[in-house]
């Protein structure tokens, strides 16, 4: 019986430090501030947010709604294409892609112009394949020759409009 009562509060201890710790923890790091920004925002924009890597604020300029839907999609462009090339964190570097693109290379050549990795030039390619702005221009063994598809010019003078205003 004595340990029963002993092993409780033992549990009951180590429930309070736990909780008293946890709460220290956000208060120091700042978190209760990013809960109480999450609460004001709509959950699902917040999660956009947290996924995509991008500021809230900046965010608020760049939606895709009115003059900018209308031109995207007179374009024949999805909401996906425009968050793939403006949203995301890997949009500027998908721009650059489908600009280096307007000759045929190889994920190598891209790699080497825009000075990072080729598994990195690999991801965003395949991406950009998926979405139809991308493809194969010629195989050669293992070397991939990919161009630009006329959707994907598209999408890139729309892009480049949307990040220099």
């Amino acid at each position: 019986m004595n340990a029963a009562k002993t092993a409780s509060v033992i549990v009951a201890l180590f429930t309070a430090l736990t909780l008293a710790h946890a709460a220290f923890v956000d208060y120091r790091s700042g978190a209760s501030d990013a809960r109480a920004e999450a609460k004001q925002l709509n959950q699902m924009q917040y999660l956009q947010t947290r996924k995509f890597g991008i500021e809230w604020h900046s965010f608020l300029g760049e939606c895709f709604r009115g003059k900018t839907r209308l031109a995207w999609t007179g374009s024949g462009m999805c909401a996906g294409v425009y968050e793939l090339l403006v949203q995301m964190r890997g949009g500027p570097t998908r721009t650059r892609i489908l600009a280096l693109l307007a000759e045929p290379k190889n994920k190598l050549q891209l790699a080497n112009e825009l000075g990072i990795d080729w598994k990195a030039v690999d991801r965003h390619v395949e991406k950009m394949r998926e979405f139809g702005l991308v493809q194969v221009a010629a195989i050669a063994g293992t070397c991939t020759v990919y161009v630009v598809t006329e959707k994907g010019k598209r999408a890139l003078a729309l892009a480049s409009d949307c990040q220099k205003g």
